[in-house]
């Protein structure tokens, strides 16, 4: 009877250390990353807000050539959307919506997935003109962690296992810029 009241004692504690660090700790994991880009923030903004050009430079629609999109809305707009439905162990199924955009500064989504696993995120692409030459694109992404699933973001970090996958977008967007740079350039303003 003694160690029974020892393991619940022991199993009380536990559980209170991990709702009590629960609150301390973020309920988000965020990765941002940086690239510079030889061309016009209109430009390089023209690109960002098209969702069928996400498609094209994300690695994640690279990885994955099951995966089927979806459109819905009027594409490069406050309101449209992609939904994709692809592998589980590569993209899962969920949708993609702009919220906001900046002419020329910033490119705002959201993002529900719904397959293998429930979640929301916010990824924010801010455009930040050096010269009429060269632009810093940073590409944020946010994601939900709810409490009290928040403490496993003690072992795992968002940042080391996805921020190759964000700086190889990136390096993606760069290169299909750059080599269309003639195409762009004649894209109407938004």
């Amino acid at each position: 009877m003694n160690y029974l009241k020892i393991f619940v004692s022991f199993l009380f504690f536990v559980l209170l250390v991990t709702l009590g660090l629960s609150f301390f700790l973020s309920a988000n994991q965020k990765v941002e990353r940086t690239v510079i880009i030889n061309a016009s923030a209109p430009v390089i903004y023209n690109h960002l807000i098209k969702l069928e050009n996400f498609n094209k430079f994300s690695v994640w629609s690279q990885q994955d050539s099951t995966a089927v999109y979806t459109l819905s809305g009027k594409d490069g707009t406050v309101g449209a959307s992609t939904s994709w439905k692809g592998s589980p162990e590569i993209s899962g199924e969920g949708k993609i919506e702009i919220v906001a955009l900046e002419p020329n500064n910033k490119v705002t989504h959201t993002l529900q997935f719904s397959q293998p696993k429930k979640g929301k995120a916010e990824s924010v692409f801010l455009l930040n003109e050096t010269n009429k030459e060269t632009t810093s694109v940073t590409w944020t992404f946010k994601m939900a962690t709810p409490r009290p699933w928040n403490i496993f973001n003690l072992f795992y970090s968002l940042d080391k296992q996805m921020g190759k996958d964000f700086e190889d977008g990136l390096t993606a967007l760069k290169n299909m810029i750059e080599l269309n740079i003639p195409d762009s350039i004649n894209t109407p303003n938004r």
